[in-house]
């Protein structure tokens, strides 16, 4: 972190180990939970950035541009979180339920080798806004405006505005230069 970001008060890092990385950007605010689901996550933002109270969860990555604008309330996750395999999912549970009665981390045991993982990236000036979804293997191309409550699970192309569930285009911006 550059002496000249802030981190807000809701500001959160919930660390598996020393592996995770977090590297933030000069003059960017930070008021997001950041949650490293496994030891291998990595976040990066860079320089004028606003982030208010959101959630990142990375097991992969998360590249976050510069001049980059994300509203309260945004989720931000780079993997699938669970198996498709429902026997997966119950093993899962019985491993978290073992590991948390053993006295240790909820999800330590977990099995990512069936949980699909692709890194997303955010370009530069983006503005996302409240309550948005933001899935994994999504790249948000530079100039790109996300509508408030949407669920983007694709490719955004740069300057463009889309919106609702799935996020779908609405419209093409002109760059000023």
């Amino acid at each position: 972190m550059r002496p000249s970001s802030i981190l807000l008060d809701s500001c959160r890092f919930l660390i598996r180990s020393d592996s995770n990385k977090v590297s933030i950007g000069e003059n960017t605010t930070v008021g997001c939970v950041f949650v490293f689901e496994s030891n291998t996550g990595n976040i990066v933002i860079g320089d004028n950035t606003y982030i208010g109270g959101s959630t990142l969860i990375s097991k992969s990555s998360i590249i976050i541009g510069s001049n980059v604008t994300i509203a309260w309330g945004t989720t931000i996750y780079d993997h699938s979180s669970h198996s498709l395999d429902y026997r997966e999912r119950r093993n899962d549970i019985r491993r978290q339920v073992e590991s948390y009665r053993q006295g240790n981390d909820i999800i330590e045991n977990k099995d990512w080798s069936t949980v699909k993982t692709a890194p997303i990236v955010i370009e530069d000036d983006v503005w996302i806004g409240f309550d948005c979804i933001i899935l994994k293997g999504v790249t948000i191309g530079e100039g790109a405006i996300i509508g408030a409550g949407s669920v983007v699970r694709d490719n955004v192309a740069p300057w463009t505005v889309v919106a609702g569930n799935p996020a779908v285009f609405v419209k093409s911006l002109k760059r000023e230069k």
